[in-house]
């Protein structure tokens, strides 16, 4: 076999190379190229083809089998017009006739394809998997549901109810089709605690066991065993799947249904039912969902929250400058056509404002199980209640739903993305511990550093040494003496006799001064008072660290001191990029730097100082203290005034370290706004928040900073115990923020009997070890975008050696004899958005600049997007891939000003518009407007029209925004009306003009719809309820939901292939851009084909639904499809962090997966799916399960 994999990789790269040097193109489009040529070693196969601008399309058997005889474009409907407006446009770019090394031809059949094209093809699957589950919805939706028992059994398990008979027990509900509500008492634990259900017949009451009785329990309460679940479906018998006839159609319809999904028993089996669960809440986000500022507007006007947020602010300021509905009012006319996400609202929204009694929801949050056991007659009514009331909207939003999205994919991908799993053995626990081990640790180590500091500062109250110090200058010094009670007055009795014991010491003329010493002492003991003091004579700042010694936290010394304590930064003596940081009561954390009227003052030579240089005067060098009255007491008070001669020389001596170390060093600081907060010869800057200038920092060393103390530019001059704290801030960063996620993941214990026999006859499954599943609860649709969401596993970062417990994802491990099988789609969101552009501009792939970047550009050349937007805005290659992606995502000019604001913090703001602008007009073009008649009139012939001539403007006259405020002056001189001399507005000139002309006109359409699958935008976002506003997001929504189509239309292949040819497996999980399968290990390989047979009938539907009958070569397949035993980015990653610093292979045993591109997949294969074609895979495969149990 090595040897075979050997030559097929030699024979791979001997063909590169003939493509290479000696290689002539047939083309597929009549009259415009006459070469013919083969460029295989066979000289009967066809030769490599190309379109007329030179981007390699698919091979001649692929395009057959897909597209069958049309073609990409045709000589008869202006094709030759439509190429030269092409190779005009890419020349002006600089990227016509760029050469580039032709891809090896792949060859496979395809299986059989249903319909006369592909759009047929995906809407026969989609009915064929979704057709049962969709008769079953409708028919729910459209049914009255039973009456609501008035009484409930407490009784364990399930109890079926139906009007005129008695109560009943039963295993589960029996009907195909009910709405489904679980409540879960959280003080008990994660387990359920009673839930109901509904159908078209009977209602259903459950009870847990430990509801009904109290339960002890050994083990740990984040595994549970899946008896502790609820049953939905017959019983299974050693993991088996039942067989056909056994196993029924099912759906479950919840609001937030992946909550209740994650209770139920057989969701954790590894080989998946024919159960499905339908969200209401994802159906309201698909049809009438919000973007983040309209849930902040709709808070504002529906409840009164948040009125005074800047975000809400700023909008209503616009409405009311540009006249809008309401002059500003916060109520605006799509909040009638939504609301938020709970049940609560949504309810209320489509029952015309009926209200839905939340108020017995508490019990379940706060109270106890007996507090359950005492209510449970009204805590199953309200769980009914909730039940009925997701049944109306049901109900209610299903017909809207299939109106607004009416292609079969979208329903029968939204099923299968309903399915998420993810396996886990005993390593998840072992992860969990070592991470909480090394977090704590950590924590300590930082504690102990940030005591230390705080003591050593405290020191500085000796000789007021704290006035000279530039970060302790300003803190609360201020002490409060020690006080003793008054001396206690003495009764004549008393001084009689004290009278007479010094007169008879006297007599006998001894005395004895320790004796007298200790008498004096034990007198002073009625003075001291009853109530202890709390830290007398130490600073307030210090004090408020010690916690008081009656507390029940009390431990010695500054003990409450943390990282997130205000004091903590100054203690640590922190800088931002050399400047000393401070805190502003008005303008929060910044940093103070020389102010820039004093940096050219003449030096002690009579030159003038440079930049480099931080010069004061004798009389600035002087610390005076301003003394001011209090009128309320009086002692005189006095007013901290900043160490400014130990600030120069704090700053000549970094500039002298600054020099050895080669580095330049401008004491002047550039880049941000000074603002003069009342310190002598200093402004303060604040530091950059991530959300603009306009915003200010709470504390310096949070998440937002981690960047930036990795790369030095907040450092800390305190020494190494306030560098190693800074270290430990980064290095707990991701556990101190997702630790409480991850802890509180609910895994279901998987027994020998409930695994399938392909793992418990696998020769490495170890009986005494842990198996389990963790069900995410992901939202399939949790955005207006229908973007899923889940707050931990659709968040997780990759490992970073720097950050204790991100190797998260590894976690997440397969059983012996199952792999993950999955793949990143490459650039997905922007190939959509140059394939739209191309589609709008000449209507084949890479016409446009944009879309020939995407298709044909290399980072080696500087050819591909990022580099040559970087070397347009002359920025560097990462900056320009960021800004790249939020242009994609509708991001304008001053959202680019603060990208790069936030990468060069240094860069001042004209620089970064002026950057940005540069940027703005290579990409996106100029804005023109098209002259109506009007308009024409008004210019005479005698106005340029600003517009580029290869771009798609059209022949009708256009102008420039400046021209057109020309014009507007005119019209106005004319006593004409400004607003009706344009009509339609598009960008001309940059290298995505025609991708944001497009987007645009699809955002401004009566009824935006995404170009394949023809789903509707949210009716809050439609242009006749938001009118002008939300622009960004229509635009991201284009780009945004249109990749949610692409993953539905891969899940539908999937599981059609899957089905077809006898793959084993399941979905497993989509993160954004990237999807994972669990198949058997023996099918594996079959499964890396079908993925990448998916990916190419996924690209060939979108550019069919474009009319472009054909496909790029280098976007049909995955760069290369993963097979590995672990969930992770890449196949190689070791994952070495903090908690795992012997990495994955030496610490787990787990070695590295396998990422095969597509001529590697099809050798193992034998190019077939069939099991019957398959070359024999080795007796025994390795499996990192077995020695990861052999290392535990």
């Amino acid at each position: 076999m090595a040897a075979r994999l050997n030559l097929s990789a030699k024979l791979r790269t001997f063909l590169t190379k003939v493509h290479s040097n000696n290689t002539t193109v047939r083309s597929i489009y009549p009259g415009v190229c006459s070469h013919c040529c083969s460029t295989h070693s066979n000289e009967n196969q066809p030769g490599i083809r190309k379109n007329p601008i030179g981007i390699q399309m698919l091979s001649e058997s692929l395009h057959k089998q897909i597209f069958h005889n049309n073609h990409e474009i045709s000589g008869s409907d202006g094709a030759e017009k439509r190429i030269k407006k092409s190779k005009k446009h890419l020349q002006k770019h600089g990227l016509l006739d760029k050469e580039h090394t032709p891809l090896p031809d792949v060859d496979l059949k395809l299986p059989n394809l249903y319909g006369d094209n592909i759009d047929e093809h995906f809407r026969t699957l989609a009915k064929k998997y979704s057709a049962g589950y969709l008769k079953l919805s409708e028919e729910l939706a459209g049914a009255e549901l039973p009456p609501m028992p008035s009484k409930w059994l407490f009784q364990n398990g399930w109890v079926k109810y139906v009007e005129g008979m008695e109560p009943a027990s039963v295993k589960y509900p029996e009907e195909q089709a009910i709405v489904f509500d679980v409540e879960v008492c959280m003080t008990e634990g994660p387990y359920p605690t009673l839930a109901t259900a509904v159908s078209t017949k009977a209602w259903y009451s459950w009870c847990s066991g430990r509801l009904i009785e109290d339960q002890f329990s050994l083990s740990d309460p984040s595994h549970i065993t899946i008896q502790d679940l609820i049953p939905l479906e017959p019983g299974r018998r050693a993991g088996k799947l039942a067989q056909p006839g056994e196993s029924q159609e099912k759906i479950v319809v919840g609001h937030n249904v992946s909550f209740d999904r994650s209770y139920v028993k057989e969701q954790y089996y590894l080989q998946g039912t024919k159960t499905r669960f339908v969200d209401t809440l994802s159906l309201h986000m698909a049809t009438s969902g919000l973007t983040t500022l309209q849930r902040k507007l709709w808070n504002a006007s529906e409840k009164g929250k948040g009125i005074g947020d800047k975000r809400v602010k700023e909008f209503t300021s616009r409405q009311r400058n540009r006249g809008g509905s309401g002059n500003g009012d916060l109520q605006q006319d799509w909040m009638t056509l939504s609301s938020l996400n709970n049940l609560a609202d949504v309810y209320a929204l489509y029952s015309n404002g009926e209200t839905l009694d939340k108020s017995e929801r508490e019990t379940f949050i706060t109270g106890t199980i007996t507090d359950v056991r005492q209510q449970f007659q009204e805590l199953v009514t309200y769980c009914a209640k909730d039940v009925v009331a997701t049944h109306f909207v049901f109900k209610e939003i299903l017909p809207i739903y299939f109106e607004r999205f009416p292609h079969p994919v979208t329903f029968a991908a939204m099923l299968e993305m309903g399915q998420a799993y993810l396996p886990v053995n005993h390593n998840w626990s072992r992860y969990i511990n070592e991470s909480e081990a090394t977090y704590n640790t950590l924590c300590k180590e930082m504690k102990l550093y940030l005591m230390r500091i705080a003591k050593d500062a405290c020191s500085f109250m000796h000789n007021e040494r704290y006035k000279k110090d530039l970060w302790l200058w300003d803190l609360d010094w201020e002490v409060m003496k020690y006080k003793l009670n008054k001396p206690k007055s003495l009764t004549k009795a008393e001084k009689k006799r004290l009278e007479a014991e010094a007169l008879e010491q006297d007599v006998e003329g001894e005395e004895d001064p320790v004796e007298d010493r200790i008498q004096q002492v034990l007198a002073t003991a009625t003075r001291v008072p009853k109530r202890w003091q709390h830290m007398p004579e130490y600073p307030k700042w210090y004090k408020d660290l010690c916690p008081r010694w009656n507390s029940d936290d009390w431990a010695p010394g500054p003990s409450k001191i943390t990282s997130q304590v205000r004091v903590a930064p100054k203690l640590m003596r922190l800088t931002w990029d050399g400047y000393p940081l401070h805190y502003s009561d008005k303008e929060r954390w910044g940093f103070l730097v020389p102010k820039a009227g004093k940096q050219r003052r003449k030096n002690g030579k009579g030159d003038v100082a440079s930049d480099n240089e931080f010069v004061l005067s004798e009389e600035e060098m002087e610390n005076k203290e301003e003394i001011q009255a209090d009128e309320d007491k009086e002692e005189v008070k006095v007013k901290p005034v900043f160490p400014v001669r130990e600030f120069g020389s704090f700053l000549r001596e970094v500039k002298k370290k600054a020099k050895e170390e080669a580095k330049k060093v401008h004491t002047m600081h550039r880049g941000s706004r000074a603002y003069d907060i009342g310190i002598d010869n200093c402004d303060f800057h604040r530091l950059p928040h991530k959300d603009g200038p306009s915003n200010m920092v709470g504390n310096p060393l949070s998440q937002d900073f981690l960047n930036k103390m990795e790369d030095g530019t907040l450092a800390s001059e305190g020494g190494t115990e306030a560098q190693r704290i800074l270290e430990i801030n980064v290095l707990i960063s991701f556990w101190r923020n997702a630790k409480k996620r991850i802890m509180s993941q609910l895994v279901g214990n998987l027994e020998k009997r409930d695994l399938p026999r392909a793992v418990t006859t696998n020769s490495n499954y170890d009986e005494a070890s842990f198996y389990g599943a963790i069900v995410p609860r992901v939202i399939v649709s949790g955005t207006m975008t229908r973007r899923g969401v889940e707050p931990t596993w659709l968040t997780a970062s990759n490992a970073l050696p720097h950050r204790v417990g991100s190797e998260l994802k590894a976690m997440v491990q397969t059983p012996p004899g199952y792999h993950f099988v999955g793949a990143d789609v490459d650039s997905q969101e922007l190939w959509i958005a140059a394939l739209i552009g191309d589609a709008y501009f000449a209507g084949f792939h890479g016409c446009t600049a944009f879309g020939w970047m995407n298709l044909a550009g290399k980072k080696s050349d500087e050819t591909d997007l990022h580099s040559v937007t970087a070397r347009n805005a002359d920025i560097s290659r990462n900056h320009a891939k960021v800004i790249n992606y939020a242009r994609i995502y509708g991001a304008g000019e001053r959202f680019a000003t603060r990208l790069l604001k936030q990468f060069n913090y240094q860069m001042s703001y004209d620089q970064c518009v002026s950057k940005a602008q540069k940027m703005m007009k290579s990409t996106k073009g100029t804005r023109v407007f098209r002259l109506t008649g009007e308009g024409k009139n008004l210019i005479n012939g005698n106005t340029s029209n600003g517009r580029e001539e290869d771009d798609d403007a059209g022949s009708d006259s256009w102008v420039s925004a400046d021209g057109l405020k020309k014009l507007k002056k005119v019209s106005k001189k004319k006593g004409e009306i400004g607003e009706s001399i344009t009509d339609v507005q598009h960008w001309v000139g940059g290298t995505e003009s025609s991708m944001f002309n497009a987007l645009e006109k699809i955002a401004n359409s009566p009824s935006p719809k995404t170009p394949v699958l023809d789903c509707c935008i949210s009716r809050a976002l439609e242009p006749q309820s938001v009118g002008e506003d939300f622009m960004n997001s229509r635009i991201n929504w284009v780009v945004q939901s249109s990749a949610v189509d692409y993953l539905h239309l891969m899940l539908v292949c999937m599981r059609w292939l899957f089905d077809e040819y006898g793959i084993e497996g399941r979905f497993c999980i989509s993160i954004h851009d990237e999807v994972r399968y669990l198949v058997k290990s023996n099918d594996r390989y079959r499964a890396a084909l079908a993925l990448q047979i998916t990916n190419l009938l996924t690209r060939s539907m979108f550019a069919y639904k474009m009319k472009m009958d054909d496909l790029p070569q280098s976007v049909a397949f995955f760069s290369a499809v993963d097979i590995d035993t672990v969930l992770r980015k890449e196949v190689t990653m070791d994952c070495q962090t903090p908690s795992n610093p012997h990495g994955l292979e030496r610490g787990y045993g787990i070695p590295q997966g396998e990422a095969l591109d597509i001529h590697e997949i099809l050798e193992k294969t034998n190019s077939s799916l069939s099991s019957r074609n398959q070359p024999k895979l080795p007796e025994k495969e390795p499996d990192a399960m077995s020695e990861a149990t052999a290392s535990g």
